[in-house]
């Protein structure tokens, strides 16, 4: 009788093994499937931005397929095993159980418990750990989708997706370990639990009643996986849905003009970019300019303003390809010689090296011949160098999101600047907590190595760095004029 309990409990946990293998091993495969999907191109910007069907696409990715793939393996384990428990069980109970029987059993299960509270202590650490990388690997979810503008303007999505890859792939490391170290324990907890086979066979029994409540559970986060799934399909083909403002007013007096993403055409020319009756749309339909046109060659660096609103970071929106074109014809240069600079620069997780480089990585770094030497050229040309002197190597990792003050990151966005040196580079809000003298030096250095700027600025020191102006008034109207001794120039 003692040799039929161990070969069962030994076939359990074997089964157990193999589910919480399968479990692992669907959800490597399903979150590979999404991200493959989800970091392709702008899609992760476009998800929140550009399509609202999927509220909180970081807990589906995370959390709600972790849920799907631990109910799909437990639905097998809730029919096949118990199916199986019933059979052995039923067979077994007809024949009588003398006394050695229970006295060993009883002497096992004194073992057994000694044994397993000796295992169990090392589990606890494991948890910890494990929860730790659980933690990190949602905080750089969280970091991308509040991020996703940002990265997208810089075309990270390579660089970010290394990130998750490296933190996830950690994760699976210790899930593995912590299946392994812990098979032993498990193994003694379920010879425990398991000392009369009348209670296995009851709850046998109960689990197939079970199974049915459990079905309805994977039917939920089926439909939730599946979700994701198509919308991310469609985002990667360029189709969008949302609700449009148009959509919701009846009014038949407001004019009506067709917006169609990607009806416009976008021609890729070096050193011009040039807008050609293109119409300003936001994603939820709102009009802000009919009809934009004008042609910036390089060289001529421009300054747009207006008020909160009127259509500045819309326009760097559709100049960066994060927003489909309705309309019109719009010639740049492709997106790695155009830059982006916002007011809130991004700063990734990793080293020193990489907040200058981003989103390029070390070895793009050699394979573009940059030397760690320029890279403190760069530093010290906005004030920075302090910062490699106080860290003491270019390879310490540190959060320099709070590393970091609000003029340093904006200086380190600069730094990144130079790096890249692009064709053409959009300056949003990104000197206003950077001093005038540096500011000044900036401006100075990105016409001497050639890099032609879009500002946008409500500062008065700024003009003189400036050829041209664009200014919005927030109604619908712009105007694109030279700054001559005769312009007006407004700000603060």
């Amino acid at each position: 009788m003692r040799n039929i309990i161990l070969q069962n409990e030994l076939v359990n946990n074997l089964l157990k093994l193999g589910l919480n293998e399968l479990k692992l091993c669907f959800r490597m495969r399903l979150t590979n499937h999404l991200y493959n999907d989800y970091l392709t191109g702008f899609t992760y910007y476009q998800i929140g931005n550009l399509d609202n069907r999927i509220a909180n696409p970081d807990q589906l990715i995370t959390q709600d397929v972790e849920k799907f793939c631990n109910s799909v393996v437990d639905l097998y384990s809730n029919v096949s095993k118990p199916l199986l428990d019933i059979l052995i069980y039923i067979c077994k109970l007809n024949t009588a159980i003398g006394s050695l029987g229970p006295a060993s059993l009883l002497s096992y299960l004194v073992f057994s418990g000694l044994l397993l509270t000796r295992l169990r202590r090392p589990i606890g650490k494991m948890t910890i750990t494990e929860q730790r990388y659980e933690g990190e690997y949602r905080y750089v979810n969280s970091r991308l989708i509040t991020n996703s503008e940002e990265i997208a303007f810089y075309n990270g999505n390579r660089r970010e997706k290394q990130t998750i890859n490296g933190t996830f792939q950690k994760l699976v490391r210790k899930i593995k370990i912590r299946h392994v170290n812990s098979t032993y324990s498990e193994r003694l907890e379920d010879y425990y639990q398991s000392g009369r086979m009348l209670i296995s066979l009851a709850q046998a029994l109960g689990r197939i009643v079970l199974a049915g409540r459990e079905m309805t559970r994977l039917s939920g986060f089926t439909a939730r996986i599946t979700d994701i799934q198509e919308v991310l399909k469609e985002l990667n083909s360029g189709r969008y849905e949302r609700t449009m403002v148009t959509q919701i007013i009846k009014d038949d007096s407001v004019e009506k003009i067709p917006l169609i993403p990607g009806k416009g055409k976008i021609i890729i020319a070096d050193n011009i970019i040039k807008f050609e009756h293109i119409p300003l749309v936001t994603p939820n339909g709102d009009i802000l300019i009919r009809d934009l046109s004008f042609e910036v060659s390089s060289g001529t660096n421009v300054l747009v303003c207006g008020p909160n609103g009127c259509g500045k970071s819309s326009l760097f929106r559709v100049l960066g390809e994060l927003w489909p074109l309705c309309g019109g014809q719009l010639t740049k240069p492709q997106r790695g010689k155009l830059f982006y600079v916002p007011q809130r620069p991004y700063m990734t997780l990793g080293s020193l090296r990489d907040q200058v480089i981003y989103p390029d990585t070390h070895e793009d770094q050699k394979k573009e011949g940059t030397s760690d030497r320029v890279l403190k050229e760069y530093l010290d040309n906005v004030q920075l160098g302090h910062i490699l002197e106080r860290e003491g190597s270019w390879d310490i990792v540190q959060d320099w999101m709070d590393v970091l003050s609000g003029g340093e990151k904006q200086r380190m966005a600069m730094a990144r600047l130079f790096y890249h040196k692009p064709q053409f580079a959009i300056l949003d809000e990104c000197t206003s907590a950077v001093s005038v003298d540096v500011e000044d030096f900036i401006y100075s250095h990105c016409r001497k190595v050639g890099i032609t700027l879009f500002t946008v600025s409500h500062r008065k020191s700024l003009w003189k760095h400036h050829e041209y102006y664009l200014h919005m008034d927030g109604r619908g109207n712009y105007e694109f004029k030279p700054i001559t001794k005769e312009t007006v120039e407004f700000g603060s």
